[in-house]
C-alpha cells in the first residue's frame, strides 16, 4: 500500500477557514453542491482505490465552490497556487452573498440539531422575539397581508 499523499495547500487553506468560521465540512459541502465524501477526498488530497491512496486534485470549478462555501477569497486561492480556481471564484463572486447566507443557515441548522429539543425551541422563540430577525417566510407575509 502506498503512503498517503500530502494534502495540497488549498486544502489546508479551506480546512483552516472552516475552523475559523466554525462551519462543519458537511454544511460547507452542501453549500458547495458536492457530497461529504468528495469534500473529504479533496481536503485530504487522496482517495482510496483498492487499498491504494490515489492523489486527488480538485477541478477549478469545484474548488472555487468549496472556497466560496468556506469563505476563502480568490486572492487566498491564488496564493495557495490555484490561480485557475481563483479565476473561477472571481466569476462566482456576484453570487457570494446568497451562498454565504446559505452556508450560514446550514451551519446554524447543524448547530441547532446538536441541541436538545427544549433548547432548540428556546432558541427559535428568542429569534421570533428579536425584531432584527425576520423569521417569516414570503408565504407567511402574504397570509398576514
Amino acid at each position: 500500500m502506498r503512503s498517503r499523499p500530502e494534502p495540497p495547500p488549498e486544502a489546508a487553506l479551506i480546512r483552516s477557514a472552516l475552523k475559523a468560521r466554525r462551519l462543519t465540512a458537511r454544511s460547507a459541502a452542501a453549500a458547495a453542491g458536492i457530497s461529504d465524501a468528495r469534500w473529504r477526498q479533496i481536503i485530504s488530497g487522496y482517495q482510496s482505490v483498492s487499498g491504494n491512496h490515489i492523489p486527488v486534485r480538485a477541478p477549478a470549478d469545484t474548488l472555487a465552490r468549496m472556497a466560496q462555501a468556506a469563505g476563502v477569497t480568490a486572492d487566498e486561492l491564488a496564493e495557495a497556487g490555484r490561480e485557475d480556481a481563483a479565476a473561477e471564484l472571481r466569476e462566482l463572486a456576484p453570487a457570494a452573498p446568497a451562498s454565504q447566507s446559505s452556508a450560514q443557515v446550514e451551519a446554524i441548522t447543524a448547530l441547532l440539531a446538536t441541541l436538545p429539543p427544549d433548547a432548540q425551541q428556546e432558541v427559535l422563540r428568542r429569534l421570533q422575539r428579536n425584531p432584527a430577525v425576520n423569521t417569516q417566510t414570503p408565504a407567511d407575509e402574504r397570509r398576514a397581508g
